[in-house]
């Protein structure tokens, strides 16, 4: 018999800059051991699964997704961010790791993904 995850679910993708940007986030903060996080590849059975989960339910298939409580997926790194933060009453400009990466990193990580994908 397998369990189910108790906790709210969060998917990355690997190799993913949005995926890591909220990774980062939710480590800083402290937030990260109240989610159990699902990592795929790009074009694995997770992958083609969710892809499809998204579209049938009229959304654009983006990364990270986080499962919500009627059994949706919200997407986005920066909305989930916001999303946790005020739950957790956090300021992400607070956040060394996240700002370091927001102004340094993640720009470069953005450009060679974008290239990744074309």
């Amino acid at each position: 018999m397998s369990s189910q995850p108790t906790n709210p679910i969060i998917y990355v993708k690997s190799a993913c800059p949005f995926c890591l940007k909220l990774r980062i986030f939710l480590t800083e903060a402290g937030l990260a051991d109240i989610f159990y996080f699902v990592t795929f590849e790009d074009g694995d059975e997770t992958h083609k699964a969710l892809r499809k989960r998204m579209q049938d339910a009229g959304q654009e298939p983006s990364f990270p997704a986080a499962e919500q409580a009627d059994n949706s997926l919200k997407t986005g790194s920066d909305d989930l961010i916001t999303l946790y933060a005020r739950e957790a009453n956090i300021d992400p400009a607070q956040l060394d790791l996240l700002t370091y990466y927001e102004n340094g990193v993640f720009p470069a990580h953005i450009e060679m993904f974008r290239k990744l994908q074309s």
